[in-house]
């Protein structure tokens, strides 16, 4: 079993390092009891708190009590002096049947206060009134708690926090603070069972008698303090910390018990045998006939949504033959554009007395002259006569 002492007040980590500044010893923080929690073997299943603590910051006592909690290990508190304010949430990570307290231990609840640094600093009426919702929240959650874990009356325990007082274990057990008180051992109970002078033999009878009866109550475990009310309005009592009732469960008085909400658990030799489930009530039939008509309902939206689509593509349909249209006339306009001029000409031709009078009277009648094959003689006179034009140009152009 792994053992954390919670001996000094609980700060967080800032508080801490200016205690220490100070030459004071620095108290217990969120992140000491992770580090605590992170060692712990996996085969050690267990956890014991010992408190001695007057309280301290209240977000790092609630982020101690979860950190604990979230560990999934069997959980036992013991207040051995005192348990105060922010300590008696820690308190709280145990079941009831699992927080204890020595004999002439003290326990405080309290309403949270607002620091008296902060009291002393400028504030306006708006920080006065938000720090009174915030101190109220926590108030209310604190409460919360109590209520939850040690199944005591609500306006009681809220009376007690604002009476703010110290109470001892007997009113501690009373209010399901704590589920039991550590008696102290005297030295004169104690016997050598080696030592035939200090014990007869029907001493010794005795005490083998009352060890057999103890040996066989440890091995049955003691119910926990789950109750629940039976339709009948009986009490079944479920050894479970919390969640609903399983098969497997010790629990007590053996019976089939009918619940409210219409299950039964059958209870044989303190164990939970059997949970039967409620057949169809008629809130249930109610609920499946809601259900159908939600169908229905359901069916005709998805009817009227298909509907609606059909419409759409009807539309898209009518709206696809009008671009056809449209398209196919504007290629019939730009064919006649086009055409138009084709068609002036051939009326004029048509005028005109038909293409083969047209083309008659504007086709060339030259025909040009047979030329007869060149020779070397012709091309020799024809550059002798070159030369003679040539001859005579110049004898002219040298008369004048």
């Amino acid at each position: 079993m792994a053992t954390l002492k919670i001996y000094s007040d609980i700060q967080n980590d800032s508080q801490k390092q200016c205690a220490q500044l100070w030459g004071m010893a620095g108290g217990v923080s969120f992140t000491d009891v992770a580090a605590f929690c992170e060692a712990i073997p996996q085969s050690d299943n267990a956890i014991d708190v010992l408190i001695h603590c007057d309280g301290g910051d209240v977000m790092e006592g609630w982020g101690i009590y979860d950190r604990l909690r979230a560990t999934g290990k069997e959980i036992t508190t013991t207040v051995e002096g005192s348990a105060a304010s922010m300590a008696t949430v820690i308190m709280m990570a145990a079941p009831k049947e699992r927080r204890k307290a020595y004999a002439n231990a003290q326990i405080l609840v309290h309403n949270p206060w607002l620091d008296p640094a902060f009291i002393g600093m400028s504030a306006t009426a708006d920080d006065l009134t938000k720090a009174a919702e915030e101190l109220k929240a926590q108030q209310d959650r604190i409460l919360d708690l109590y209520v939850e874990r040690c199944g005591c009356d609500r306006d009681e325990m809220e009376a007690l926090m604002a009476e703010d007082k110290w109470i001892g274990t007997d009113e501690a057990l009373r209010l399901g603070l704590i589920g039991e008180v550590i008696q102290p051992i005297s030295a004169k109970s104690i016997h050598n069972v080696n030592d035939c002078t200090d014990m007869s033999i029907l001493d010794k009878v005795i005490d083998a008698v009352k060890s057999v009866f103890k040996s066989e109550e440890t091995e049955k475990p003691a119910i926990m303090a789950m109750e629940l009310n039976t339709a009948t309005g009986d009490i079944l009592t479920i050894d479970r910390e919390e969640g609903a009732p399983a098969i497997g469960d010790n629990a007590e008085p053996d019976g089939e018990w009918l619940m409210p909400d219409g299950t039964t658990i059958v209870v044989e030799n303190g164990v939970i045998t059997d949970i039967k489930q409620p057949e169809n009530t008629e809130e249930q039939v109610e609920a499946a006939e809601e259900g159908d008509g939600q169908e229905g309902d359901e069916q005709a939206e998805k009817d009227s949504r298909d509907e609606e689509i059909e419409g759409y593509k009807a539309r898209i349909a009518e709206l696809e033959a009008q671009v056809a249209e449209l398209t196919e006339r504007l290629a019939e306009a730009n064919t006649k554009a086009k055409t138009t001029e084709d068609l002036r000409v051939l009326n004029m031709v048509k005028m005109a007395g038909g293409a083969d009078k047209v083309f008659a009277h504007i086709q060339s009648t030259f025909v040009p002259e047979k030329r007869e094959p060149v020779t070397a003689k012709a091309e020799q006179a024809v550059e002798r006569d070159w030369l003679k034009e040539r001859l005579e140009a110049s004898k002219n152009r040298n008369k004048k």
